[in-house]
């Protein structure tokens, strides 16, 4: 979490995402991504997933009240390099919690 100025949350603070990805119980790759607040209760989020194969970008606009995990939603793919380099479709992603959650790639070539 970086708080930009404000005590507390407020607009313009930033958290910032770093995950190792799994694929049946085995390391498969890792995750960057950096959550804006953009109003009070709304965060821009972007992030890629490296893949062995490849990069896949993301992106997101969610309001989800302060001080609450997000529940379950889905993320726009917006691109990707190596075999991703033509994809399109979405991820959903559910149970976030700190410790983690579950990543489903639905992508299109």
């Amino acid at each position: 979490m970086v708080d930009n100025g404000s005590s507390g949350p407020g607009i313009g603070d930033q958290i910032i995402i770093s995950a190792n990805l799994f694929r049946n119980g085995a390391g498969y790759g890792t995750e960057g991504a950096v959550c804006t607040r953009v109003a009070t209760d709304t965060t821009l989020c972007s992030g890629t997933f490296s893949l062995p194969r490849g990069q896949v970008s993301w992106q997101h606009l969610k309001t989800t009240p302060i001080g609450t995990p997000p529940s379950d939603f889905d993320v726009a793919i917006t691109g990707g390099t190596g075999a991703y380099a033509t994809v399109r479709g979405y991820a959903h992603i559910a149970r976030t919690a700190e410790s983690g959650g579950a990543f489903t790639l639905h992508l299109l070539h």
